[in-house]
């Protein structure tokens, strides 16, 4: 059990390994390993396809058919995923550039540019399949060790493991042989993702959804690990149902899920093939106002089986059997953001806990900050305080590792790790970007509030979140209604706000929320949160939208109504424009910085006299620059109560 830091003078080879995504067949992930087997049939076959369909490049042709005839078979990732690129207007090509394409076909026909199908030997040829979804399978191979990728010279080789199941029996069809599931199954027992996902349904008797997976899957909450949320999901798609929008119905359950969601459905769907876990349909009712009549629609919800709960005592160790070692790459330690940095962060926690019996947050930082590379710090000019440790324990739990807090206030790794290299290249040095110093300055703030909410600050900087319904408002959403009390809504969708919140005092909010990677400055939406006023003040029956008639008539929406923008932060002349829209719509609102919002909100958790009503005056006043507020909630927060 080695982690080791190595030292690439030049820039290093890429790619993510160990998590991949839609990687629905399994049968297709065993003939992908047959491909290192020379002279197996899937080989011979995509020998054929390759001396047919791999033109205009005679030398890569002739270099990948001596490469497969090699034993060991070695093949870079190029040489297996490559796809030839589509030109705008023309027909995907029907060639291949790829091995990994010659077995596996794309799912549309495929046709010439006169529209006419591509046939070959009689029978009409599917497109190539495209790069990124055969990357996946590569990746999640690598991942359960069954394939080994050189840092160094880019090569893609048989693992032992692999070449046991590539020799495996093999049944005609899809479906797979009790000797591949074997080997799978103690496979995925080695792989972290897969374990935390059946430890994440142990107990769960009706089973979690997606969603309830995704909350708690991975490096929760973080870029890359974000779940779009079952609230939201479900009451959209009863909207949907009710106003028998099937365009809209379609529209949900085929895109609306985050990445989270998408592991989560990707990883049930072959532990489901292995019989480790169950896929069933939880019915959700509802009635619809006009007719009065009950109607459902129905979500997959997951539960283990009992072979599931077996494998499960196996990989974490129970009833005299040896915990499995738990298979880990850099790559798999962050997929989205600043990757470099917090990869090698959470590899040196693994590496550090590796080498001890046990170390408290205070020694596991001061070890990381002292982690040298060629007589230089790996960390140059960077301080990973004791709290940053804490929340990167909290999701390398989170993806199914143990790491247990004992009594004496000490981290031990209870699972034995595989050997990994830690990269460090001189052309991508680690380093903490402006969200990650923002993150720092609240983190050790923050010790009522659960620290997944970070995450907003890099969130409400992302301009690709900027869309009807994105994970910003969600969480956000998520943070008023479960963590601060509120009653409410995420709404999303044209036509209505992101969200609305009410409480028992008869305060009523309406929330806005704005992703920009510079600064929002309100210019061209102030139309918007004014006709959401005019909506839930009139409450007209005839208006297209009747999203008001989830709040409560007993609200005074005239006098104790207020609305509230979020973003990263605000530019322009945005004062300006706020004072306009309280004067035109007779409303009180106010433009709030995450880092307000999650200040604020550790103030309610804390302060016993910090009121709903406080915070509601905090995000609706004119404090709306850092220095304007920060002093203030930071010396409260240095005097209260812990």
């Amino acid at each position: 059990m080695s982690i080791t830091i190595n030292y690439y003078p030049t820039t290093s080879r890429k790619f993510a390994t160990g998590l991949g995504q839609d990687v629905g067949s399994l049968r297709t992930l065993v003939n992908m390993l047959q491909i290192f087997i020379p002279n197996s049939l899937i080989q011979l076959q995509a020998k054929e396809v390759l001396k047919w369909r791999m033109v205009g490049d005679d030398k890569r042709k002739t270099d990948i058919l001596r490469k497969l005839s090699n034993s060991p078979v070695r093949l870079t990732v190029s040489e297996l995923s490559a796809e030839i690129k589509k030109v705008p207007g023309e027909p995907a090509p029907w060639q291949i550039k790829g091995v990994l394409q010659a077995i596996m076909p794309g799912q549309k026909q495929a046709v010439l540019q006169d529209g006419s199908l591509v046939f070959h030997e009689g029978h009409s040829v599917r497109a190539a399949m495209r790069s990124w979804p055969i990357r996946n399978f590569l990746s999640t191979a690598i991942g359960l060790g069954l394939l080994n990728w050189n840092r160094i010279t880019g090569d893609v080789s048989l693992s032992k493991d692999g070449y046991q199941l590539a020799m495996a029996e093999h049944l005609d069809g899809a479906s797979l042989s009790e000797a591949e599931k074997s080997v799978l199954r103690s496979s995925y027992m080695s792989y972290p993702y897969a374990v935390g996902f059946l430890r994440a349904l142990e107990g769960q008797e009706k089973g979690l959804n997606k969603f309830e997976l995704g909350e708690k899957f991975g490096f929760a909450g973080e870029g890359g690990f974000t779940s779009f949320g079952e609230d939201l999901y479900i009451s959209s798609m009863k909207e949907a149902y009710k106003q028998n929008d099937k365009e809209m119905i379609k529209t949900i359950r085929s895109n609306w899920e985050s990445t989270s969601d998408k592991y989560i459905r990707g990883l049930a769907s072959t532990l489901s093939q292995l019989d480790l876990v169950k896929i069933d349909s939880k019915p959700i009712y509802f009635t619809d106002s006009k007719t009065n009549k009950t109607s459902s629609f129905s979500i997959p919800v997951y539960s283990l089986t009992g072979l599931g709960r077996y494998y499960l005592g196996i990989a974490l160790g129970r009833s005299k059997h040896k915990r499995t070692t738990k298979i880990v790459t850099w790559d798999m330690l962050a997929t989205k953001g600043n990757v470099t940095y917090v990869r090698t962060v959470r590899a040196l926690i693994l590496k550090e806990l590796t080498e001890s019996k046990g170390l408290t947050a205070e020694q596991l930082s001061k070890k990381i900050n002292e982690n040298k590379i060629n007589k230089k710090q790996v960390l140059q000019g960077i301080i990973v305080s004791p709290e940053e440790v804490v929340d990167h324990i909290s999701g390398l739990n989170g993806i199914g590792l143990q790491i247990d807090f004992t009594m004496e206030h000490r981290y031990e790794l209870k699972d034995p790790i595989s050997d990994f290299e830690i990269p460090i290249s001189a052309k991508d040095l680690p380093q903490k970007d402006n969200v990650q110093r923002e993150q720092d300055e609240l983190r050790p703030l923050l010790k009522r509030l659960d620290h997944r909410y970070l995450q907003l600050v890099e969130l409400a900087l992302d301009s690709d979140q900027n869309s009807e319904y994105s994970q910003f408002e969600s969480l956000t959403m998520e943070l008023l209604l479960r963590q601060l009390d509120f009653k409410g809504k995420a709404l999303g969708g044209s036509s209505k706000p992101d969200g609305i919140a009410w409480d028992d005092e008869g305060n009523f909010l309406i929330v806005d929320t704005k992703a920009y990677n510079n600064g929002y400055s309100l210019a061209g939406n102030t139309d918007k949160v004014a006709r959401y006023i005019d909506d839930v003040r009139s409450r007209n029956p005839k208006l297209d939208t009747d999203w008001w008639k989830v709040v409560p008539e007993s609200l005074d929406v005239k006098t104790n109504l207020r609305f509230m923008y979020v973003s990263g932060k605000f530019a322009g002349n945005y004062l300006k424009l706020l004072t306009a829209l309280r004067t035109r719509t007779n409303a009180r609102g106010g433009l709030t910085t995450v880092e307000k919002l999650l200040l604020t909100a550790e103030c309610y958790l804390r302060e016993e006299n910090y009121t709903h009503q406080r915070l509601l005056d905090d995000w609706t006043n004119n404090d709306i620059d850092h220095k304007e507020y920060f002093p203030e909630l930071h010396e409260l927060l240095k005097n209260s109560v812990i």
